[in-house]
């Protein structure tokens, strides 16, 4: 149901309460998609006046400080959102929205984050993946290893992606998707983004922060999760995700470096997981397409293609890293 002004202001304050923030007069703007403008339901910036407080995540997380910025997020926690704020995200961690405060209303949990200010990658630059590859790090860094199940588990992720095969109606790709699905049972897990496309990640402006949005999606899931997502869908000349060749192979190799050699996975071990991570990505379009009717799925027919050229490359035991 949607929310009045009066509601709104209302949930703000009792919010604002919790995460002992002096109140000010809030307005509240509904906020858009950056990927097509469409608006986010259930999703609001708030702005408060001059007179309001000085509140939103300082730069030095943890210290409890107020930076004097008057600008944040509030939304209905969706999916899996709010028990992996509750399990992973806190206390504060440098690659997520701070979460303020929650509150339970109606049978819903609403959400006070921080508002991160910056850019997404939906144009990549190389110092943008570097700091997406740092909080990578960061994030798996202290998952690493673990057996929770909180968020989206391995068992629901894995017969959902089984489900999937059935759909691709190609027997190169149907092949290789099984190599993938081996994988997926096998590989070393730790917290990732279920959902990390390019306009799901900022890179703040005045410092090498990047911060991973929108938790909807997430658990304890097989390591090249996040990266493959991240990295698949973009093109040298992408009208939505721009990535070229060279832009994706570096990320990998930092990611590689920087993360998993630590954990004693050889280069041949790791180019090959997130090839086949990768390949399955394009997998998605092509599955969706075939369920739901190739007319009604725009990206049917690019990701096809790109399906079965990796595929093709897998196929001659190359890789695609």
């Amino acid at each position: 149901m949607a929310l009045g002004e009066t509601e709104l202001v209302s949930l703000f304050y009792q919010l604002a309460d919790g995460a002992q923030l002096l109140k000010g007069e809030p307005r509240f703007l509904q906020r858009r998609r950056e990927e097509d403008g469409s608006i986010y339901e259930d999703v609001w910036d708030v702005f408060l006046g001059k007179e309001g407080p000085a509140a939103a995540c300082a730069p030095q997380l943890g210290d409890g400080a107020l930076s004097g910025q008057t600008r944040f997020i509030l939304k209905r926690a969706k999916d899996h959102e709010a028990e992996i704020y509750r399990t992973f995200l806190s206390p504060a961690k440098s690659y997520a929205p701070r979460l303020w405060a929650s509150v339970e209303r109606g049978g819903d949990t609403f959400l006070l984050l921080e508002y991160v200010e910056g850019e997404n990658l939906q144009r990549a630059t190389m110092r943008k993946l570097a700091a997406a590859v740092n909080s990578l790090r960061a994030m798996q860094d202290e998952y690493w290893g673990s057996s929770s199940t909180v968020g989206l588990s391995f068992e629901t992720s894995f017969a959902s992606l089984k489900k999937r095969r059935q759909y691709l109606l190609s027997p190169l790709l149907e092949r290789h998707f099984d190599e993938f699905l081996s994988l997926y049972e096998v590989l070393p897990k730790t917290l990732c983004h279920a959902d990390l496309l390019p306009f799901n990640l900022i890179v703040c402006r005045n410092e090498e922060r990047a911060v991973l949005l929108d938790w909807e999606a997430g658990g304890i899931l097989p390591y090249p999760e996040s990266l493959a997502r991240l990295i698949a869908h973009g093109r040298t000349h992408g009208e939505l995700f721009r990535m070229t060749p060279r832009q994706r192979a570096c990320a990998a190799e930092m990611y590689y470096a920087r993360f998993a050699s630590r954990y004693g996975i050889s280069h041949r071990e790791f180019s090959r997981a997130l090839s086949y991570f990768v390949f399955s990505e394009t997998c998605e379009w092509v599955f969706l397409g075939n369920k739901h009717g190739r007319g009604e799925c725009p990206y049917y027919a690019p990701y096809f293609r790109a399906a079965l050229r990796m595929a093709r490359i897998l196929d001659r035991g190359d890789l695609l890293f």
